[in-house]
């Protein structure tokens, strides 16, 4: 999963000069400090004026914790981490979320009704016999499994939740 983010010179724009690049996340340290030297010369403050990326980036946000994030969310399966960051909105806590694995994820669902037959197979609600499985509202417990807290991405087909 790429980052994209265009830096710009903030003197310089103040000057009315655009001096930017477009960046894409990750990038080693070494590399990210090379780049943002080229784009600052000796002017210490820059802007983040564009981004192309599954969460909110604001303008003067720390581009060094952005690299750090986007190194992260490159290690894990893309569709939980867009549909993470949907969720969540915050890529901090999808980044704590992801390294510590505090969240599920069911693929190749096309709603929670999918899920919640998924989760009554595995036994998640104890051991149902089958000649009582045709009883079983999945749409209800869909309806629960929204109140606490899971995401239907639709473009992927992946259900996630982050547990608290």
């Amino acid at each position: 999963m790429e980052v994209k983010i265009y830096v710009a010179n903030l003197a310089k724009y103040n000057e009315g000069k655009l001096i930017g690049e477009w960046l894409t996340l990750p990038l080693s340290s070494e590399e990210l400090e090379k780049r943002l030297k080229q784009i600052l010369g000796e002017d210490e403050e820059y802007a983040i004026h564009d981004y192309e990326a599954p969460f909110s980036i604001n303008e003067y946000d720390n581009v060094f914790m952005i690299n750090k994030a986007a190194d992260v969310l490159t290690r894990y399966d893309r569709r939980v981490v867009i549909a993470l960051c949907e969720c969540v909105d915050n890529v901090e806590e999808v980044v704590r979320l992801l390294e510590s694995g505090d969240y599920s994820a069911y693929f190749d669902v096309d709603n929670l009704c999918d899920v919640a037959a998924e989760m009554v197979d595995e036994g998640c609600f104890g051991s149902v016999p089958s000649s009582l499985s045709y009883y079983i509202d999945y749409e209800k417990i869909a309806r629960d499994l929204k109140m606490d807290g899971w995401y239907m991405h639709y473009g992927f087909r992946v259900a996630v939740r982050p547990h608290s």
